[in-house]
């Protein structure tokens, strides 16, 4: 007999516990505010004219000053070298990873899209990540840079933080867009005879 109550018992209860689950339980979920990451970024140059032969410094400081996030990352592109190798050595660093070096060809994520968009990167890069990325922690990468080519010597930067809720989320949000549609800052040294 309890066998004959005890299911219609379950029964009832699995029925009211999916219709709040489906009906109601989202909503409050979805009500709750979403965490923005703004990262930021400070860039120092030691030249911003050196002879070929000279080497400069590029030092990269980069922050969160918004709310907690799950990864932070730093991208420093050079748009005019499909191979860094020899030209670009990264001194110290303190990101929780490793820096990744990207290379022509390599199919990379875009369009702020968290990888759900993808294009082959036009030019050679690096990529240096912290995950977590609490608010206010600061993270620097030093590069040094001997170009072989006389001319204008570019370097795009950006900052991305995930979760990627809105233009805050990534650094700088106007100006020139690099081979991943996404903004950059552009900094050019001119290397002479």
């Amino acid at each position: 007999m309890n066998k004959i109550l005890l299911i219609p018992v379950i029964i009832i209860s699995l029925i009211i516990y999916f219709s709040l689950t489906i009906l109601f339980l989202p909503e409050q979920y979805m009500s709750k505010e979403q965490f923005v990451p703004i990262p930021y970024l400070e860039v120092e140059l030691s030249n911003y004219e050196i002879i070929l032969g000279e080497s400069f410094r590029l030092n990269i400081l980069s922050e969160n000053r918004g709310d907690y996030g799950d990864i932070h990352i730093v991208s420093t592109s050079f748009p005019r070298l499909e191979n860094i190798e020899g030209i670009v050595e990264i001194v110290s660093y303190d990101f929780t990873h490793a820096p990744r070096f990207i290379i022509f060809g390599e199919e990379i994520g875009s369009k702020y899209s968290g990888g759900l968009e993808s294009v082959n990167a036009k030019y050679a890069s690096i990529e240096a990540m912290s995950r977590p990325i609490p608010p206010g922690l600061k993270y620097h990468m030093d590069l040094v840079i001997t170009p072989k080519e006389i001319g204008p010597f570019i370097v795009y930067i950006k900052s991305v933080d995930i979760p990627h809720t809105n233009s805050k989320s990534h650094f700088p949000n106007i100006g020139t867009l690099d081979h991943q549609d996404e903004y950059v800052l552009v900094y050019r040294v001119n290397v002479n005879p």
